[in-house]
């Protein structure tokens, strides 16, 4: 028997045995917050009919990640048919309970299906779950067919969907009717930079290169932030070639060796080498599949890895954050051999010779001489390596016990216990470690002499604000790079890069020029209202205020005016774009967007009565040189209806 032909059977006898017990699923979702969804959702309504598989996840988890990736590929294959994919998120962290920051997690990780949150854990008792990941599966007439615990389970899963389907073909309890989805991206513009996750500075070029993880490129920079070049088309793939045909996905570290940058290509699972004397990119470790190796040296190119995150070079050797394992590798480039060289691929937090420690989730690496410093995510840890001596050690966070991962929060001190929550990035500095504290939204410092941990950026609160170390902001910074007096952020969820003045003790955000957004990411037209609030301000919008328009009620024409400057034009082939929203007390058709082909753009609209509407316009513009640049600028319409109203009205940037 083939081992598909076991699968079948095996999902066959599953789903009848609990088809037999009929065990109800309690009905969820109604009182919720739900994401992707048009409104709250209920299983007792929108739900029933469906083959409900629902995925029991937390953002945070590298094997939830692992099983989104899973659910792409199931979703694509069940596209119409009566199927219902549905997300519970049930945070780890306090920092993910928060509705703004799972949403955020929506967007960065691509999740096209429903998800609601589950803030106190209340779905997840009701079905009796005890681990992330895990997948409940059930009928259309909202009975329980069974549960899958952990990763890797692609294949039994496609089975048991498939035997659910062929076991209620032809049933009356069937409804084939889609959900009231709307994305989430639907309601976002266009950025430069798309939840940037790590970065480094070449010193000898004196330029910075940012992982563009939401774009699936590196983008290059000066340290002023004038664009140099993109690594990658910017399309998500697993592509050798120049860097305009290479492609990556979702690309994490970054790290120098001589004239050739390394890049961590996490949902490739490989490793990736962009030679800067000839601009080609190739592949020098993993085979683009998900791997589940924890030991022994293995030919580079013939295995899969796992989610390796971050990197460093050191002795003609790239080390390795592999994520996915739970370890340290270690990619010894003149025999193009790699494997493990910390950890034991267990989930914890343990000290002790190399071989017998443990990691939970290692996300961040730096280095020091023989030392290596590692950012431990799920045990919000920092953690120290002597590669010489090969012994694994705790510089702070964490909990005494190794198995309790549970142990975080946001407090100054010395050695373990509540330091962090959940650090992504570090740089070293002499005799200071930095630490990107992501769930805490703040920077940290480390004094290596005493072992005093220190808050130095980020107030704690999420936001963007430019001040002061003390009273600035940052959304889930996930990478660090120091240069000179600087420390430079990968500030994830503001799609930003902000510079820290290590003398000054002040923050900005570094303004980007010319950096293109990639030619296919666009904005489709229709998107849903923002429930009231203004358009978001990108950086270095332009903020035009009030336009007072009398119309009269039904159809009208607005043309948005662009102002450029001589020498300029509209950058050909570029995703400019406008949106226009409506607010509650404006009856309109429908909020809407679309491209920008012109200086002169007309756009219809419905208009049924009076209030506000918020328009902003997003474009690229180059120059004589040859130079492009990003430019944004928004209003604020308050419309009035009546019968001296006329048709027509104009918006214009006035300089």
């Amino acid at each position: 028997m083939t081992d598909r032909a076991q699968l079948v059977q095996k999902a066959r006898e599953l789903l009848a045995n609990n088809a037999k017990l009929r065990i109800p699923a309690p009905d969820f979702g109604a009182d919720r917050t739900w994401l992707n969804t048009k409104r709250p959702l209920s299983l007792a309504a929108d739900l029933r009919g469906k083959v409900v598989v629902l995925h029991f996840w937390t953002y945070s988890s590298i094997h939830c990640a692992h099983v989104l990736e899973d659910l792409v590929a199931l979703e694509e294959k069940f596209a119409g048919a009566p199927v219902a994919f549905v997300g519970c998120h049930s945070a780890k962290f306090a920092n993910e309970t928060d509705a703004a920051h799972v949403r955020q997690a929506v967007l960065r990780e691509g999740i096209e299906h429903a998800v609601v949150l589950d803030r106190e854990f209340e779905i997840w008792r009701s079905f009796q779950v005890r681990s992330w990941p895990t997948i409940v599966i059930l009928s259309p007439d909202g009975f329980v067919l069974g549960q899958v615990a952990g990763e890797g389970q692609r294949a039994g899963l496609e089975v048991l969907i498939e035997q659910a389907l062929a076991m209620y073909a032809g049933s009356p309890s069937v409804d084939p009717r889609p959900l009231p989805l709307r994305l989430e991206r639907d309601l976002e513009f266009a950025r430069e930079l798309a939840f940037p996750g790590k970065l480094s500075v070449r010193p000898s070029a004196r330029e910075l290169y940012l992982a563009d993880t939401g774009h699936d490129r590196i983008v290059v920079t000066t340290l002023d932030g004038k664009f140099v070049c993109a690594i990658g088309s910017g399309r998500p793939g697993f592509v050798d070639g120049s860097l305009a045909e290479a492609c990556f996905r979702k690309p994490q570290g970054l790290a120098f060796d001589g004239g050739a940058l390394y890049v961590a290509d996490t949902q490739n699972h490989a490793i990736r080498k962009v030679d800067l004397l000839t601009n080609t990119v190739t592949t020098v470790a993993g085979n683009g599949t998900l791997g589940y190796l924890r030991a022994g040296v293995h030919k580079a190119r013939e295995i899969g890895l796992n989610s390796p995150w971050d990197l460093v070079a050191r002795d003609d050797a790239i080390y390795v954050a592999m994520a996915g394992t739970h370890q340290l590798w270690r990619l010894d480039l003149g025999a193009g051999t790699i494997g493990p060289i910390a950890g034991d691929g267990t989930e914890q937090r343990l000290d002790g010779p190399s071989a017998q420690a443990a990691f939970a989730q290692p996300s961040g690496l730096a280095l020091a001489g023989d030392l290596m410093f590692v950012a431990d995510a799920e045990a919000s840890s920092v953690r120290i390596v002597d590669i010489v001596a090969g012994r694994v050690g705790t510089v702070a966070g964490g909990d005494p016990n190794p198995q309790n991962l549970f142990v975080f929060g946001d407090q100054d001190g010395r050695g373990l216990g509540k330091r962090f929550q959940h650090p992504l990035g570090l740089a070293f500095d002499q005799d200071v470690l930095y630490v990107a504290d992501t769930f805490n939204h703040k920077i940290r410092w480390i004094d290596l002499r005493s072992g005093t941990v220190t808050s130095f950026a980020g107030d704690g609160e999420p936001g963007a604000a430019d001040d002061e170390v003390a009273e600035a902001n940052f959304r889930e910074p996930g990478g660090l790079a120091v240069f000179e007096r600087s420390l430079y952020v990968a500030d994830t969820n503001n799609h930003a890069v902000r510079v820290i003045d290590l003398v000054e003790h002040t923050v900005r955000t570094l303004a980007l020029e010319g950096v293109p957004i990639p030619a296919h990411v666009t904005i489709e037209s229709g998107a849903g209202s923002v429930d009231g609030q203004p358009l978001p301000a990108l950086p270095g919008t332009r903020d035009f205020g009030v336009v007072k328009a009398l119309l009269e009620p039904g159809e009208a024409e607005m043309e948005l005016v662009l102002t450029l400057l001589p020498g300029e034009k509209l950058a050909p082939q570029a995703p400019s774009q406008y949106r226009v929203l409506h607010d509650f007390g404006l009856t309109a058709a429908k909020s809407i967007a679309g491209s920008i082909k012109s200086e002169r753009t007309s756009i219809p609209l419905g208009v049924l009565g009076s209030g506000r509407l918020f328009v902003q316009a997003l474009y690229y513009v180059c120059d004589a040189a040859g130079l492009c640049r990003l430019r944004s600028s928004r209003w604020t319409l308050e419309v009035e209806t009546g019968p001296r109203g006329k048709p027509k009205f104009v918006i214009e940037e006035k300089r």
